[in-house]
Parts: C-alpha cells; sequence; structure tokens
C-alpha cells in the first residue's frame, strides 16, 4: 500500500502515457512528391485534397510545379499566430491541425465563413505557394510583398466560387487597386486588409496569371524599399 499522499508510480506512467500524442504516421500523397506526417486519417486527406488543388492552381497560373520533395507536418501548436509555415529552405511545412486553426481565427474574419475543412484546405494551398515560389527574384533587400500577393491569390483561388462570392462581399470589388494599397505595413498591420486588397488588384488584371508569371520571374515588382526610422 502506497504511503498517504504519495501517487503510485504506475499510476503516474499510465497518466503520463494518456497524455502522450499518439504516434503520427506518414503518407505520400498521390501523384505528388508531397509526404505528409498526421495523427488522424481525415487531416491526411485533407493534406493530400490541398496538394492537389494547388498543383492545379499551379499549373494554369503561371507558378512553378511542386517538384522538390516536401514534407507536410499537420501539428496542435505553432508560434504566435502563425496558422502554418513554410521553412524557406528546408522544404518543410508546419499547419496547424483543422480543429486548432479555425479554434484561432476571427470570428468576424474575412474567412469566417469557411469550414474547418476549407478554411485548412486554403491554408496549406497558402503555404505550399511559398514553397513553390521560393527564391524568386528580390530587388531589394527583403520583399513580403511579392510573395504574399501570390500566396494570398492562391489561397482565396482554391475556394469554391460559392466561399469566393462570400468573401468578396466584404470588399469594393469595383474600387481599382493601386500597388501603392499593397504596402507592407498593410499585410503586417491588416492582413485581412492586405488580402482583401490583394484580391481585388488580382482579379482586376486583364491577365491575372500571367500577372503572376511576371512577378515570380521579376518583371513585375510591387515591393517598395521601406525606409527604417532614425
Amino acid at each position: 500500500m502506497p504511503l498517504p499522499g504519495r501517487v503510485p508510480a504506475t499510476l503516474i506512467l499510465g497518466m503520463a502515457l494518456l497524455a502522450s500524442p499518439a504516434p503520427s504516421e506518414t503518407r505520400l500523397c498521390e501523384s505528388s512528391n508531397v509526404t505528409v506526417s498526421f495523427q488522424l486519417e481525415e487531416h491526411a486527406e485533407l493534406v493530400c485534397d490541398a496538394v492537389q488543388k494547388a498543383k492545379v492552381l499551379f499549373e494554369n497560373c503561371s507558378i512553378p510545379s511542386l517538384s522538390m520533395p516536401i514534407h507536410i507536418d499537420v501539428v496542435e501548436d505553432l508560434i504566435g499566430d502563425c496558422l502554418g509555415v513554410y521553412h524557406c529552405g528546408e522544404n518543410l511545412i508546419e499547419v496547424l491541425s483543422p480543429a486548432v486553426m479555425q479554434g484561432r481565427g476571427e470570428p468576424d474574419g474575412v474567412f469566417a465563413h469557411l469550414s474547418a475543412g476549407s478554411y485548412f484546405r486554403s491554408v496549406l494551398v497558402h503555404e505550399l505557394a511559398h514553397a513553390a515560389t521560393d527564391g524568386m527574384p528580390c530587388p531589394i533587400d527583403v520583399c513580403y510583398v511579392g510573395p504574399e500577393y501570390i500566396a494570398y491569390s492562391m489561397q482565396v483561388m482554391s475556394l469554391s466560387r460559392e466561399d469566393q462570392v462570400m468573401f468578396e462581399r466584404s470588399i469594393d470589388m469595383d474600387r481599382l487597386i493601386s500597388v501603392e494599397e499593397l504596402h507592407p505595413l498593410v499585410l503586417f498591420m491588416a492582413p485581412d486588409a492586405f488580402m482583401q486588397r490583394v484580391w481585388a488588384h488580382f482579379t482586376q488584371r486583364e491577365a491575372s496569371c500571367a500577372f503572376i508569371g511576371q512577378l515570380i520571374n521579376g518583371e513585375a515588382i510591387v515591393d517598395v524599399e521601406t525606409i527604417e526610422p532614425e
């Protein structure tokens, strides 16, 4: 019999095992070089659906194919407010599980109308766009707007037309958006507003996907040099 006030070692071990996450599995998404680590089968299905969606979008919108091996890890937590992260040069994407991701979303945000699965897939398409355009030309020290312009455009393009229409209800799609409005400060301080402006600007191009191609090969520039206050 254990001493009063003490917990048996076997009970502690059992509790620790219950608290530990189940070991993850890994699979290769069909017709791709993308592997995914997951704990729930439904998460793997969502990932591979997003990979297939991205493959078709990229082929039709001047974005390089995902020819390099990429690993996607479905996780339960990420640093800060991140929903997904592409690790530059490492061919690794970490993305929050659908339930955790939806819980972090703003109730009045531009994607609040999406189901957990649709939101998850769109975020993953966003990160896959970063992977596909890693190393694109940058004429200044750091380019933030160009890569995010492409990633957000693909994220919204990946939605069903019905979900796109819901997204567009919060935007004046008829107001012409200038490149100057796609400022990095807007990206960092008001990402929803930046995303809305990107989508409006993108759809206002006569050849939207050709414009994406120009961004990728350096013929078009949307980034500006930001001046740090002294």
